[in-house]
């Protein structure tokens, strides 16, 4: 845990203060390489001043199209120790979404991983970024597009540049909603919220003196950057990254790194129970998995088949990776926990009043100490107020709350549907249709219906060796699912669409076209009502 004498204020401060007490011990791994604290420390220093060279300031912006890899923390702390912002590119974006916002951030530099260089070379010109860094790939060697340099120029000694005093309050990074729903946001992230979530999650995770936390999920995420990587920092820990999730090896990769806590969202563990079992499952160090989304028929399961705890947890992008979560001494099964201690809770109606205990309403949360959630949305200051709308921020997402403050997470408000006057939880849908043997993933979208509202459309993922047929998934529905609840429409599918940080593109499926849909009612499957 924290020592009481270290005072740091902002990321820059961080990594000095860690590297003189940590020295040499493994600050970061990733698959063939590792830093030690002194190291990340050296390496923050060179490409502070080769930014610094290249004309970034204070308050300047930097873009990261960049996969996992040591580049990633040192151009993040890099830019953090000149008072910069970095704003780090969802690896899977291209087209318009990514153009979009390229020109919304308006950075002055950007470093791109060469195997991402076709998705940002369309808009290049058009944008007009006046510095530009490519990071190679050791696995495809080739030569780097004219008028760029590659990041090992901007990571070379330099004099050093005079350092700006940086408070928590002022901004580090601008981070982009996912965009599952409709159009990213900016939001800007100070630095005392990448400090202070860390911490508290680091107090609630169980750690010990050699823990390893091991993430396969982006760096541009905040999951990754705070639950992992300042977590671990800020801890004198090591933090260790695979460049990707591969379900099929995920285990094993966290045996090779020595982990001991790894972090999962909620299609990371179903995709991970769903694997054949395997000597694997057991054979590593895990003892606790972050997760978000573990569902309470799997929880049990998960833990015992792989020998580990959960600490089931909540967050967002604006209000931290981490706003709520169980107290590691006191797990409820199903919950998402209590709030952590930077932040009050409650759940509320549209009216914005509180719901009684029980009751399904919208999350809002606001911080308890300064600058420890988000300062905006760049350039949407009306988004940004009718987010924040009586003093609240609202989190969009429906949650109860049972007699002894735990929460329960419902799902996505925009997300439920409404059917025959009956408001229902996609979520709730696809934790029944995953449990048949034959099904691999779902995802369950509102489609327009003629009798007015919506009718539930399941969208179907079988196992590679899986067969069910339409008339075998919907009966199997009517089986288990209240009868307001089952699918109208099944579309079997190759693959679930997701985000580079595994979230289903629920938007994607809505608007998905040319597929062969069934239809429950032309089947004559009827629906078992009370």
């Amino acid at each position: 845990m924290l020592a009481p004498e270290e005072v740091f204020h902002d990321l820059g401060g961080l990594v000095r203060a860690k590297a003189r007490k940590n020295g040499d011990r493994i600050a970061a791994r990733f698959a063939g390489r590792s830093m030690s604290y002194s190291e990340l420390d050296a390496a923050t220093d060179r490409v502070a001043a080769g930014l610094s060279a290249a004309g970034i300031g204070q308050g300047d912006r930097v873009a990261a199209l960049l996969l996992n890899g040591p580049e990633f923390l040192q151009l993040w702390f890099g830019a953090a120790r000149l008072g910069a912002l970095l704003v780090p590119l969802n690896t899977g974006l291209k087209g318009e979404i990514l153009r979009y916002e390229l020109a919304d951030s308006a950075p002055k530099a950007i470093a791109v991983d060469r195997r991402l260089w076709t998705a940002y070379a369309p808009f290049r010109e058009g944008l007009g970024i006046p510095m530009e860094w490519v990071v190679p790939a050791a696995s495809e060697p080739g030569t780097d597009p004219t008028g760029t340099l590659p990041f090992s120029d901007l990571d070379r000694s330099r004099p050093a540049p005079t350092l700006p005093v940086l408070r928590g309050e002022d901004p580090a990074a601008i981070l982009y909603t996912s965009g599952t729903t409709g159009p990213p946001k900016g939001a800007i992230i100070p630095h005392e919220k990448y400090l202070r979530t860390p911490r508290e999650i680091g107090a609630r995770s169980r750690l010990e003196e050699r823990s390893v936390l091991f993430t396969a999920l982006p760096l541009f995420h905040c999951n990754a950057q705070e639950m992992t990587t300042l977590t671990a920092l800020l801890n004198d820990l090591t933090c260790a990254f695979d460049e990707r999730f591969h379900a099929t090896t995920f285990w094993e990769t966290a045996a090779a790194f020595g982990a001991t806590h790894v972090s999962l969202l909620i299609s990371m563990v179903t995709v991970l129970y769903k694997q054949p079992e395997r000597p694997s499952d057991r054979t590593h160090n895990v003892r606790t998995a972050l997760t978000a989304g573990a569902t309470r028929d799997i929880w049990p399961s998960f833990e015992k088949r792989f020998g580990l705890s959960i600490l089931e947890l909540y967050g967002m992008t604006e209000c931290g990776c981490t706003t709520l979560m169980n107290p590691p001494d006191a797990v409820r099964v199903g919950s998402v926990g209590i709030p952590l201690g930077f932040v009050e809770a409650d759940v509320v109606d549209d009216s914005d009043q509180p719901v009684p205990v029980g009751a399904r309403g919208e999350l809002v949360v606001r911080p308890r100490a300064p600058f420890t959630m988000f300062l905006g949305y760049l350039n949407k200051p009306e988004t940004t107020v009718e987010a924040w709308r009586n003093l609240w921020f609202h989190t969009g997402d429906f949650v109860t709350r049972d007699a002894d403050g735990y929460y329960f997470f419902v799902d996505r408000k925009k997300d439920v549907i409404r059917r025959r006057g009956e408001n229902l939880a996609p979520y709730d849908v696809e934790s029944v249709l995953t449990t048949h043997p034959a099904v691999f993933e779902c995802v369950v979208v509102g489609v327009p219906s003629p009798l007015g509202e919506e009718d539930v459309k399941a969208f179907v993922q079988l196992k590679p060796d899986g067969v069910a047929t339409p008339i075998e998934l919907f009966e199997f529905c009517v089986e288990h699912l209240p009868f307001f609840m089952v699918p109208r429409y099944l579309e079997f599918v190759k693959e679930i669409p997701k985000t580079a940080n595994q979230k289903a593109q629920r938007y994607v499926l809505r608007q998905r076209t040319g597929g062969e849909q069934y239809d429950r009612e032309a089947l004559g499957i009827a629906l078992r009502r009370p």
